[in-house]
């Protein structure tokens, strides 16, 4: 056991050489490919070259800061975050890749349509009105994982937890049944508070004693644990966002400093 993987989480395979691109990944603002390894697994491809520049996160950060993603999910011991490593010889030069998930885009966790379409026991607020005057909403499921990814967002500090990033899907490397995945964690872990998520149905609501767990485990992690991939100062702010939970007791809510919700939030 270690700080990074306190749970005994499975390790996956690292994906190798040669690598073969199979598509350009739709609606990707970072160039973003699909590319099949050399064991023929898939992976999400997202080359730092393509990166673009973002007013409040240093450019040639966001592959780092994803893989920093992957890790604290292993630290809290929830496993949402797809595998997720560093490459310097992808097709395209140096960037991460997220493991491939085969999402269930029939039973989406976060619904963003017409108020009365969604599910009544959901968690969901008002977006605003259609041009026939309905009301517009975004809602997401009461699932356990989705409170966990809650949690993790806030630890993360996560300005960017749209609906899309959040998928529904079977374990590519151990199969079963699906689960719930958070990918696209590049804008995460900034010193400032950036929390924008749609993912707000627990505002409130006091910590499980496993959640306290998770986060105590977020205290343990050293400045090595973490070292290359995000500062000493991002660091040290994410585990006092941890502390800051704990003495807290409870899940965070919007400020009303700044937005809530990111934009578009799906």
């Amino acid at each position: 056991m270690n700080a990074t993987n306190p749970w005994n989480l499975p390790c996956i395979p690292r994906p190798r050489a040669p690598w073969r691109v199979e598509e350009v990944l739709p609606d990707s603002g970072s160039g973003a490919l699909v590319v099949r390894d050399a064991d023929f697994r898939l992976w999400v491809y997202r080359p730092d070259a393509h990166e673009r520049h973002l007013r409040d996160f240093p450019t040639g950060t966001r592959a780092k800061r994803d893989v920093a993603a992957c890790l604290l999910s292993r630290v809290m011991g929830i496993g949402l975050v797809p595998l997720t490593i560093l490459v310097s010889d992808g097709p395209q030069g140096s960037g991460s890749m997220q493991r491939w998930i085969d999402d269930d885009i029939e039973n989406p966790p976060v619904r963003a349509d017409v108020t009365e379409r969604l599910p009544p026991h959901w968690h969901g607020f008002l977006l605003g009105v259609d041009e026939d005057d309905r009301e517009i909403g975004i809602a997401h499921s009461p699932h356990p994982a989705l409170r966990a990814l809650a949690l993790f967002d806030a630890v993360a500090n996560n300005a960017d937890r749209k609906g899309r990033h959040v998928l529904v899907g079977p374990n590519p490397d151990l199969g079963g049944v699906a689960q719930v995945w958070a990918v696209d964690n590049g804008l995460t872990f900034h010193t400032d508070p950036k929390l924008r998520t749609v993912l707000w149905g627990w505002a409130g609501q006091p910590l499980e004693p496993v959640e306290e767990m998770m986060l105590n485990e977020v205290l343990n992690v050293g400045d090595a644990d973490f070292e290359g991939l995000i500062t000493h100062d991002e660091i040290d702010a994410m585990r006092h966002r941890a502390q800051d939970l704990l003495e807290f007791g409870a899940f965070p809510g919007p400020s009303g400093l700044r937005p809530a919700l990111p934009w578009p939030p799906m």
